[in-house]
């Protein structure tokens, strides 16, 4: 392991193209006679745990420094080696996903499989991983993004890009490839919205829409409003979860839609998730109609292990109740069909449409395809239309409403399930506030039940009011 080689390490190999009197002897033939021999220099190493290899060189210094370098690397356990990232990312990603079904929840796995298929690997698929660079991926990320005229938006492109990065991390791990290519990727940020348009529906067009609603649709948008749950709680909410008495329910699982089937999970998206949540005249008035209207509804409490159990849910699908339905075995039995994100986004869409409060956005992009027929990739057109308001902005809704009424922003963290509270005031709360009519209001005069702006200094014995409107000190700057 010195810095010196060995005699015979590198050597140099006999070439039948030289004339020197080693290879001449080793190869005869009539080639002019050369005092030095021309032949590459070999240098042998032994990876740890496998077979001696070699590599040629055309001077004997390159082999020594080679030698000298992979020595080292194998001593430090810093060597690679370059066979073992020369395998397509498709062949990688069989071999990796192996290790991440196992660690990952079902919505992510589905998700991730998802963005592998339709974008990563049409990419990435059948390239090696040491071909990979930086700038590839750069310019990937660059085409997919809705900003550039690719097909997703800011933050879709977020989550295909995690899949590469993971996999190209698992490969640097797996001492593949020397470097990770994904490393310093910028990827693209939302494109700003006018205040207008990041402000969540009012109460007076959620009306609106409920009307346009399917008559099983409508209390579900309602305790949404109440409540600020969201679809996958909505959907998995239990009668057994609900205490009309004390005006609470409590959150503790979630349905989910794995690959399209429909299925219980244990802890909703993070462990703020399991909460209580308090219930208003209107929710509990609704949920009492409800539940006198379905009296074979159960009570029971089940886990999740024990399957569906429709009967204990609040709320059904359109077909709600089937009589002589093959799904549950028998003939001549109920079944209660669990709501379903993607029967209930059509019918949101078409009631939003119908209440005269939607906005759409088309989006148009290019794509090429390969034809199954001839194996040749055309460019073919591709569509998507953006709805807004959708399901989810109901829960803005409600901590917009909590937040005017001056709700501790803490306290809204609590029933909105977030980890964070910062997430609150960010995505919610700045949406709701009209400051082009606060200042209108200063400015020509408010009426009396409404909040005028004060001019407020701050002296050495305390906090004058300069504002001459007699309201009192609200405060020091």
């Amino acid at each position: 392991m010195g810095r010196r080689s060995t005699p015979t390490n590198p050597r140099q190999v006999r070439s039948k193209r030289c004339g020197c009197k080693a290879c001449l002897d080793k190869y005869p033939g009539a080639r002019p006679k050369t005092t030095n021999c021309i032949g590459s220099w070999q240098a042998r190493y032994t990876p740890p745990g496998q077979r001696e290899r070699a590599v040629n060189f055309s001077t004997e210094t390159e082999a020594i420094h080679f030698l000298e370098r992979t020595r080292t690397e194998i001593r430090e356990r810093r060597w690679i080696d370059p066979a073992r990232g020369e395998i397509t990312l498709t062949a990688w990603h069989t071999l990796w996903w192996k290790s991440q079904t196992a660690q990952l929840e079902e919505n992510t796995i589905d998700r991730d499989s998802r963005s592998w298929r339709n974008h990563v690997q049409k990419r990435f698929g059948t390239v090696r991983l040491v071909d990979i660079t930086w700038l590839d991926v750069q310019n990937w990320v660059n085409s997919i993004w809705d900003g550039t005229g690719g097909p997703l938006a800011a933050s879709s492109v977020t989550k295909a890009f995690q899949v590469l990065d993971r996999m190209m991390t698992a490969a640097l791990r797996d001492r593949r490839i020397p470097f990770n290519p994904c490393d310093g990727i910028k990827l693209p940020s939302g494109r700003g919205k006018h205040p207008d348009d990041r402000r969540p529906p009012t109460t007076n067009q959620l009306a609106l829409v409920r009307e346009k609603l399917p008559d099983y649709l409508r209390p579900v948008q309602q305790l949404a409003e109440e409540t600020g749950l969201r679809f996958g709680e909505l959907a998995g909410l239990r009668w057994c979860r609900i205490d009309l008495a004390s005006r609470r329910l409590q959150v503790r699982e979630v349905l989910i839609e794995p690959r399209g089937h429909v299925k219980r999970k244990a802890y909703p998206k993070s462990d703020a998730g399991l909460r209580t949540v308090p219930l208003t005249d209107t929710a509990v008035q609704l949920l009492r109609e409800l539940w006198d209207a379905e009296p074979d509804a159960s009570r029971a409490v089940s886990e999740p292990d024990d399957g569906l159990r429709t009967e204990e849910l609040v709320f059904h699908g359109r077909n709600a109740i089937r009589r002589g339905s093959k799904i549950n075995g028998s003939e001549g039995e109920r079944y209660r069909a669990p709501l379903r994100r993607s029967s209930v986004r059509r019918r949101w869409v078409d009631a939003i449409d119908k209440a005269g409060i939607a906005r759409k956005v088309v989006k148009t992009w290019t794509e090429e395809v390969e034809d199954p027929e001839t194996g040749r990739v055309k460019k073919e057109d591709r569509a998507r239309t953006d709805w807004w308001p959708d399901f989810h902005d109901q829960r803005h809704t409600f901590a917009s409403r909590l937040h005017a009424l001056g709700v501790p922003e803490a306290i809204t963290q609590e029933i909105l399930g977030h980890e964070r509270a910062g997430e609150v005031t960010w995505l919610y709360t700045h949406a709701s506030a009209d400051y082009a009519g606060q200042v209108l209001a200063a400015l020509e005069g408010a009426s009396p039940d409404q909040a005028q702006l004060r001019v407020v200094t701050v002296e050495s014995d305390g906090v004058r009011d300069e504002s001459g409107s007699g309201v009192g000190r609200v405060g020091v700057a």
